[in-house]
C-alpha cells in the first residue's frame, strides 16, 4: 500500500467524474476499448475547465484490477510528448476510473481512409509515434525498457494538432533496459489479432521486436489507408498482402488513392523500406525502434524537399551543363584537380572556358546524396548574396549528380586557422563577412521562410581570392517559417563531427 500513496495526489472523486460525463449518459461516449468505454467529459477543478478523456473499466470487456494499476504506474514513471498523459484516477465504490487529456481527434484507426490526413500528415503522426514508441524500449535515466504489447492504430491518439500520442500501456510488461535482446515468456500471449507478431504468438516469447513488427503493420494500414483486418480476414492476410506487394514491387495496386498522387518516390521507398523490414519473419532481422524513427524522418524530410523540387525544375533548366563538358573541365576527374573530400561527395577544380570553377560529384552510392544535390540547388538557385557561394551549373546525366560552383581561390576558412601570417583585420572581415550571409539565410527578403542551414563550420566557410567570405554546404538545410519569433523543426540531429581537408 505504501506504493499506492505516492499516487495519491492522482485521485479524483468520482462525483467529479460522474458530473463531468453527466452519469456516463451515452451521448458523451467517444469510444471503447479492451479496457471498457471511453468518455468526453469537462473535469471543474480551480483553474476552471478541462476536456478531458474518462476511462471506465469494465470487466466484461476482458481488462481488470491489475491493468488499471499498471496503466496508472506506467504512465506516473515513463513520461513524454508522444505518450499519452494521465492527469487521475478514481478507485471508489468499485469503479476503477482512468483519467486523461483529451485527444480532439480521436485515434488513428478512424482517420486511415479520411482525406484530412495527407501523406506528409501521414508521416508526421508516424514520426511521433515512433518516437513515442522509441522511448519506451529505450527510455532515459531508468534500467526498465516497457514493452507495450498491443501497438495498433486504436491506440495511437491524436490532438488537436495531429500529434500522435501512444496509450494503452495496461497491457504492458517491463524488461531490462541494459541488454541487447530483452525477452519474456509468457503463458498469457495478449495483443490485437492482426497487429500480433506470428513468432510471439507460436512462442509465447514476448521481445521488443513484438513490437516492431506491430508497429510495421501500423504503418501499412497509414499507406493502403485501411485497418489491417476487415470482415473475413485471416489474422495474417494483410501482412502475407502487403510483402507481396513490396517484393513485386508494386506497392502502387495497394497505396490508398486519395494519396497516391502526393507520396514522393524518394520518400515512398524509405518508408515501405523499413515498414518492410518491421514484418520480418524473424525477429533478429527487424530493426530497432530508433533505427525506424530515423527512417521515417528521412522520409518525411525527402516528402518536404521531394514536391519543392518538381516545382523547381523548369526555373533551373537554364543551369544545365552537359556531363562532357565537366569531364573535359575536369579532366574526367583526374586526381590532380581534387580539391577534397566532404559528407557528400568528391570536389574538383574545374576549367571552363578560361574560368575556374568547384566542382562537385556527390556520392550517389550513398542514399542521402540524391536529396543532397536538390537540396543544394534549391537554396542556391534562390539565395543570392554577396556572402553565399553561387551555382554556376548543374548535371543529373545517368547516376552522376554533379553540382558546379564559382571558384574560391583561397578555399576554406579551416585551412588558414594556424596560419601566423593571416591577421586580426582579415581573421575580423571574414567573420563579419559571414555573419551577414547568415544573418540573410535568417531573414531573406521577399520570402516567407528563413533557412537553416544545419552545418556551419569552418570548413563551410569558403574565402575567395579577395579574402571574401562565402557561405557553402547547404545539403543538410532545410527551411523554417520567418514569421514566428522561434524556429524550430523536429528532425533528426545534423551536422559535422570532423572536416576532413
Amino acid at each position: 500500500m505504501s506504493v499506492l500513496k505516492s499516487f495519491e495526489h492522482l485521485k479524483i472523486q468520482l462525483q467529479a467524474i460522474t458530473s463531468a460525463t453527466d452519469n456516463f449518459a451515452e451521448d458523451h461516449r467517444i469510444g471503447e476499448g479492451g479496457f471498457g468505454k471511453v468518455y468526453k467529459g469537462e473535469l471543474l477543478h480551480s483553474e476552471g475547465h478541462t476536456t478531458v478523456a474518462v476511462k471506465r473499466l469494465d470487466r466484461s470487456f476482458g481488462q481488470g484490477d491489475s491493468e488499471f494499476w499498471k496503466e496508472i504506474m506506467m504512465l506516473s514513471v515513463y513520461k513524454h510528448e508522444n505518450i499519452v498523459s494521465l492527469l487521475g484516477f478514481c478507485d471508489e465504490k468499485n469503479e476503477k476510473i482512468l483519467i486523461y487529456e483529451f485527444a480532439s481527434n480521436g485515434s488513428l484507426d478512424s482517420h486511415l481512409n479520411s482525406k484530412d490526413l495527407t501523406w506528409v500528415r501521414r508521416l508526421t503522426i508516424c514520426v511521433g509515434a515512433a518516437r513515442g514508441l522509441a522511448y519506451l524500449h529505450d527510455p532515459a535515466g531508468t534500467q526498465q525498457r516497457v514493452l507495450h504489447r498491443d501497438i495498433k492504430s486504436s491506440n495511437i491518439l491524436l490532438d488537436e494538432n495531429w500529434n500522435a500520442r501512444i496509450a494503452d500501456l495496461g497491457l504492458s510488461k517491463y524488461g531490462p533496459a541494459n541488454q541487447k535482446y530483452t525477452f519474456m515468456v509468457s503463458n498469457n500471449v495478449v495483443g490485437t489479432i492482426g497487429y500480433c507478431d506470428s513468432v510471439y504468438i507460436e512462442s509465447g516469447i514476448l521481445t521488443k521486436e513484438s513490437d516492431i513488427y506491430s508497429f510495421g503493420v501500423v504503418l501499412f494500414e497509414v499507406l493502403c489507408g485501411r485497418l489491417c483486418f476487415g470482415h473475413g480476414d485471416k489474422p495474417q492476410s494483410f501482412t502475407q498482402l502487403v510483402r507481396n506487394h513490396y517484393k513485386q514491387n508494386n506497392l502502387d495496386a495497394i497505396i490508398w488513392g486519395d494519396i497516391k498522387g502526393e507520396i514522393h518516390p524518394s520518400s515512398l521507398k524509405v518508408f515501405s523500406t523499413i515498414a518492410y523490414q518491421c514484418l520480418k519473419r524473424d525477429p533478429a532481422k527487424r530493426p530497432l525502434m530508433k533505427e525506424v524513427l530515423t527512417q521515417l524522418e528521412i522520409a518525411l524530410r525527402y516528402q518536404w524537399t521531394g514536391n519543392t523540387w518538381h516545382s523547381l525544375i523548369k526555373d533551373v533548366e537554364h543551369l544545365r551543363v552537359p556531363l562532357e563538358i565537366i569531364k573535359q573541365a575536369t579532366n574526367n576527374f583526374n586526381f590532380d584537380n581534387h580539391i577534397q573530400l566532404d559528407d557528400s561527395g568528391q570536389v574538383y577544380r574545374g576549367e571552363f572556358f578560361h574560368s575556374k570553377g568547384a566542382v562537385k560529384r556527390f556520392n550517389h552510392k550513398n542514399n542521402e546524396g540524391e536529396t543532397s544535390f536538390w537540396r543544394e540547388i534549391m537554396f542556391l538557385s534562390r539565395h543570392r548574396h554577396k556572402n553565399i557561394i553561387s551555382l554556376l551549373g548543374f548535371c543529373d546525366e545517368s547516376e552522376e549528380r554533379i553540382i558546379v560552383y564559382e571558384y574560391t581561390n583561397n578555399k576554406r576558412l579551416d585551412n588558414h586557422l594556424l596560419d601566423h601570417n593571416f591577421t586580426w583585420l582579415q581573421r575580423l572581415r571574414i567573420c563579419l563577412g559571414a555573419a551577414c550571409g547568415l544573418e540573410y539565410l535568417h531573414d531573406p527578403k521577399g520570402t516567407n521562410q528563413r533557412v537553416l542551414h544545419r552545418d556551419i563550420t569552418t570548413g563551410s566557410i569558403l574565402l575567395d581570392e579577395n579574402w571574401n567570405a562565402k557561405i557553402s554546404n547547404f545539403s543538410l538545410s532545410e527551411y523554417g517559417p520567418v514569421h514566428q519569433e522561434h524556429t524550430f523543426i523536429p528532425t533528426t540531429g545534423m551536422g559535422s563531427k570532423i572536416i576532413k581537408a
